[in-house]
């Protein structure tokens, strides 16, 4: 409905120009949105405040949870070490009551916990406890109560580490304990090897500000508060707790917060931020006014923006019409001068592209059909050779001396049709089943010159190609490579296949003969001039089939063509392919 309005404004005020077009385009655009977004609401702001102030603690509280994660993981690969030799050796001899020789492995572990401990910030003690209290830390030798030690012991969500709610140490510093047990292998019961963390390290993870009144607290899994800002609530119940901590707006001692929690996956607490309701709304006034102010500029930007972009965009579209229809009218000498990377700047680049494309292909098609013309009188030449006019004539000559009037005949007939089939009219194309007949006119004269010393089988699997058209003198070249470079060297029996089938799109000629074959390096390299990977500089190398291949390229394209096999001595197979999906 918005569409169709616009169009009928557009014709009634008769806009035509896409310079005008574009000019309304952006003020309309971008005049919208300004005025719907001065005339949001105070409680939509709010809750875009709200939203941004939630998105912000969840940030916070999801950062602190990687922080207590990275520095748990790192205390707690301290504490699950694998077998340690002075640690085995010490609870050994301290296990057998034997003090005297365990002193040197004492100050290793000492020494050992000691180097911990600067390492680590917050770190305060590492210890080793027995299950009789017996203790080695990084202060010394003392005894502890083990049962209350282990009754304040709760596992993380993982069971392989424990935990202890804040307490007053040994040396009477607010800490919290990380627990883990270490199965000696040579002693006799496991020990419990513990890190105690100062909770001022809970306090430097929480350190962000969100706000006077606002702030953030760590509890365990049962709420009870592990950090808080007001130390007197430390190992107290949170009366925020209700089954976790789901995020949510709280009415707490007559202040609104906004709560968002995470829960960090290594110890099982809960990282809450506690936001101050008051303090994220008291940014509406300023937001209010900034907002206005902001109207006003970007309505002044926007009509100058407009101006430019207009200008900017239509004079460059002008000019690639102006052009587009010079090159329609055969001017191909046109050319669009570039500046800039945009699309319209692709574009021209593009239609230049275009243009040179064009005349490519119109010079290449030049050259190719005057090159397939060439082809088409070398290879007619070529078939065409006066030895094999003469031999034959002789032969016939011959026939007639001895009065051997049918063969004579029989030979004069096969030798018109030849030359008939092999003329055609002047046509390219002719039909296969003529081509067919072509062969067999020119096997069954060269059998007959050479004394009958092969044989030939003409093979065609699938009659329906019989009627299909393909170029001229296509089989003919290749029948006489195989008849004087593979049969008659050889003092065997010879025998030459032409068989035709086709395959999916394609029409498939074989030509396979018996003869002295192709050693493997020359089937390489026929191959390879074949395909064009591999050039020559003598032209009548190979002619016949590199004539044949470059014909049927040219008429098929490139997927068409000729393929070489041959093995020493046995055998040599060329194929051909005539693609029809490539046909001009």
């Amino acid at each position: 409905m918005f569409n169709n309005l616009i169009k009928k404004l557009f014709n009634r005020i008769e806009i035509h120009t896409i310079r005008t077009k574009l000019i309304i385009s952006f003020l309309v655009i971008g005049l919208l949105p300004i005025l719907l977004f001065g005339l949001l609401s105070f409680n939509i702001y709010r809750g875009a405040i709200n939203d941004r102030i939630s998105d912000y603690s969840q940030e916070m509280v999801n950062r602190m949870e990687r922080d207590l994660e990275d520095y748990i993981s790192e205390i707690e690969r301290l504490l699950t070490r694998e077998q340690d030799f002075y640690i085995n050796q010490f609870i050994k001899l301290t296990q057998g009551n034997d003090f005297r020789n365990n002193r040197k492995y004492a100050f290793r572990i000492w020494e050992d916990f000691n180097n911990l401990k600067q390492m680590k910030p917050g770190l305060e003690d590492i210890a080793i406890t027995f299950q009789d209290g017996r203790r080695i830390s990084s202060y010394g030798v003392f005894n502890i109560d083990i049962e209350a030690f282990k009754a304040k012991m709760y596992p993380n969500l993982s069971g392989n580490i424990y935990f202890t709610p804040p307490y007053k140490s040994y040396f009477q510093q607010e800490v919290i304990t990380i627990v883990s047990s270490y199965y000696p292998e040579i002693a006799e019961e496991n020990v419990l090897i513990s890190a105690d963390i100062d909770l001022g390290v809970l306090a430097n993870l929480t350190d962000f500000n969100l706000g006077e009144k606002s702030y953030f607290l760590i509890a365990d899994q049962n709420g009870d508060i592990i950090y808080h800002p007001e130390k007197e609530k430390i190992g107290e119940r949170s009366l925020l707790y209700n089954d976790g901590f789901p995020d949510r707006k709280i009415n707490l001692n007559g202040e609104q917060y906004l709560l968002t929690s995470t829960i960090s996956k290594s110890t099982g607490w809960y990282i809450i931020s506690m936001a101050s309701a008051d303090e994220v709304e008291a940014e509406l006034n300023y937001i209010t006014d900034l907002t206005v102010y902001m109207t006003g500029t970007i309505l002044l930007l926007i009509i100058l923006l407009a101006l430019y972009l207009s200008s900017s965009l239509s004079k460059p579209i002008q000019k690639l019409q102006e052009l587009t229809h010079r090159a329609s009218e055969n001017d191909l000498s046109v050319k669009i001068d570039i500046s800039g990377d945009d699309e319209i700047a692709e574009l021209g680049q593009s239609f230049n592209k275009m243009i040179r494309r064009i005349n490519k292909l119109m010079e290449q098609n030049v050259r190719e059909q005057k090159f397939l013309r060439q082809l088409e009188m070398q290879s007619l030449d070529n078939q065409i050779k006066p030895h094999f006019i003469y031999n034959t004539l002789d032969l016939i000559i011959g026939l007639l001396e001895n009065k051997d009037f049918d063969r004579a005949t029989h030979m004069v007939e096969a030798l018109g049709k030849f030359f008939r089939l092999s003329l055609s009219h002047g046509k390219e194309m002719v039909l296969i089943r003529n081509e067919i007949k072509h062969v067999k006119n020119y096997l069954f004269i060269q059998q007959f010159r050479h004394g009958e010393e092969y044989e030939y089988i003409i093979d065609i699997e699938d009659f329906e190609i019989m009627d299909k058209h393909i170029p001229k003198l296509i089989l003919q070249p290749i029948v006489e490579n195989a008849i004087y470079h593979g049969l008659l060297p050889t003092e065997k029996k010879g025998l030459i296949i032409v068989k035709g089938y086709r395959e999916d799109k394609n029409i498939y000629f074989k030509i396979v003969d018996n003869g002295v074959g192709i050693s493997a390096a020359k089937v390489e390299e026929i191959n390879k001039i074949l395909t064009g990977e591999l050039e020559t500089d003598d032209q009548q190398k190979y002619f016949g089939l590199r004539n044949v291949n470059q014909r049927l390229k040219l008429m098929y394209g490139g997927s068409s063509g000729l393929a070489v096999e041959s093995i020493k001595g046995e055998k040599t197979i060329v194929t051909i392919r005539i693609d029809q999906r490539g046909g001009k």
